[in-house]
């Protein structure tokens, strides 16, 4: 009998094929499927085409800020110490100059568009956000999927699908649609429905969303002003209450009563001379003058309805507060908004608040736009942008401190120089010095005696 031989059996393998490679089914059958597990916000107020209303009318925000300067004049400071103090293109770790990429880089941010710089559209994205607490940046791709343009887009125009991949700029009854930044599928500018096979002009532009965080909403955010929204109103109230008081030229609401025989129709024209002559502020100085008629218990009195004007002091404390909490929403030192603070406070609490200002509100948007521009807009492997940093040194104070540096020979003057960044360094520059004035006198072996200093003065 012949001698039997054992046959080893392989069991087959199966694979799977993605755009990133070929990878085997038992590896996708380890694999566990990701996904958040909370519970997502109802998606409430939505219109015909699954647009989310935002929290609060966006419209509304931009009437309070057209009403008040000081609302007005925080929003635009942060958007110029922000992006309206330049920028440098640095390189990258472990990289070095490339001419071509420079080139490309550069083109883009001196011609970010056809209508203006980049620092513009920097500066329109930052007031949208710091007025109605979000952002909408349109991107155009070139046809190798490059950065091309990039447009600000009115923040009050759009709205959020219920998707938050697509959002609609609504416009006088018309509308635009645009695409999530780096959402892979075509989708309609007329309609917002994913189509294949779209032309160019057929297709939705990207569009970048950027919000300020609120915690009630998933899709938009709020303006840092919406804690003080009731100090900006107040501040509004009180400016027209002056503008009406001024305009009646300070004649208060009053009875006038006619107690007597008095013509027909005496009331009224009393009443129309009160409201037409003499109110307004071109009427100043004018007089009335009544003809009482003749008899018995015939009167005439004027009773205003109101007690005294509020006094000009409770008015003053009223608006300080008023502005105050404007400011501290958003972190504001009033001496950058132009506004002059006088009291007894120590001389470096606004050096310490402009500290805090730069740390916690500039910086932080500085660092979250570099992230945008670096990796959506730029995609640089060689450079980086970095924005400018705001100089908040006392400059009068860090120059006499150098200068005592230099007179006791602790810095040289180029040292000094370049520290203060005040120009190249000079010959002779890198030498030492002491000042002259430290003589040493030495102190006397035994204390003068009262005779002896009497000799001395007469000497």
């Amino acid at each position: 009998m012949g001698k039997t031989m054992d046959i080893e059996k392989k069991k087959g393998k199966a694979f799977f094929t993605t755009n990133k490679g070929i990878y085997s089914y038992e590896l996708l059958a380890k694999a566990k499927k990701q996904g958040s597990k909370q519970l997502k916000e109802e998606k409430k107020w939505m219109d015909v085409n699954n647009l989310i209303a935002p929290p609060y009318p966006p419209i509304s925000f931009l009437v309070l800020l057209e009403s008040n300067p000081i609302f007005a004049r925080c929003v635009n400071q942060i958007a110029i110490d922000v992006a309206g103090l330049g920028w440098t293109l640095e390189l990258k770790d472990d990289k070095t100059d490339n001419k071509a990429e420079l080139e490309r880089i550069t083109n883009f941010l001196d011609h970010p568009n056809e209508d203006g710089s980049f620092r513009n559209v920097l500066k329109q994205l930052l007031i949208d956000l710091g007025s109605i607490g979000w952002f909408s940046m349109e991107v155009i791709r070139d046809n190798a999927e490059r950065v091309l343009e990039v447009y600000h887009l009115p923040a009050y125009t759009i709205k959020v699908h219920r998707d938050n991949d697509k959002y609609c700029q609504i416009r006088n009854n018309k509308k635009v649609w645009f695409k999530k930044f780096g959402y892979e599928k075509d989708i309609g500018v007329d309609d917002g429905k994913e189509k294949e096979g779209l032309s160019e002009e057929e297709k939705a532009n990207e569009l970048i969303f950027y919000k300020n965080y609120y915690a009630r909403s998933e899709y938009y955010g709020v303006p840092d002003v919406l804690p003080a929204v009731g100090d900006v109103i107040g501040s509004i109230e009180q400016r027209d209450y002056n503008l009406a008081f001024f305009k009646n030229y300070g004649i208060p609401a009053a009875i006038i009563v006619l107690e007597g025989e008095w013509d027909d129709g005496a009331e009224t024209t009393i009443k129309n001379f009160i409201d037409k002559e003499i109110k307004g502020s071109g009427n100043a100085h004018k007089t009335l003058v009544i003809t009482q008629p003749e008899g018995e218990g015939t009167k005439f009195t004027y009773k205003p309805l109101t007690g005294d004007q509020p006094k000009e002091a409770g008015f003053k404390l009223y608006e300080q507060e008023r502005r105050n909490n404007i400011l501290i929403a958003y972190s504001m030192p009033p001496e950058r908004v132009g506004v002059r603070v006088v009291g007894k406070l120590g001389g470096n609490v606004a050096e310490e608040a402009t500290k805090i200002y730069v740390q916690g509100v500039v910086e932080p948007l500085q660092m979250d736009l570099e992230e945008i521009i670096n990796e959506k807009l730029l995609q640089s492997e060689i450079y980086k942008f970095k924005f400018n940093d705001i100089d908040i040194r006392d400059y009068d104070s860090e120059i006499k401190q150098q200068i005592e540096m230099i007179n006791h020979g602790v810095k040289t003057p180029n040292e000094v120089r370049n520290y203060l960044g005040e120009g190249k360094p000079y010959v002779e520059g890198d030498k030492f010095y002491i000042g002259t004035t430290l003589i040493e006198v030495g102190e006397p072996e035994e204390p003068l005696s009262k005779v002896e200093r009497e000799l001395i003065d007469v000497q």
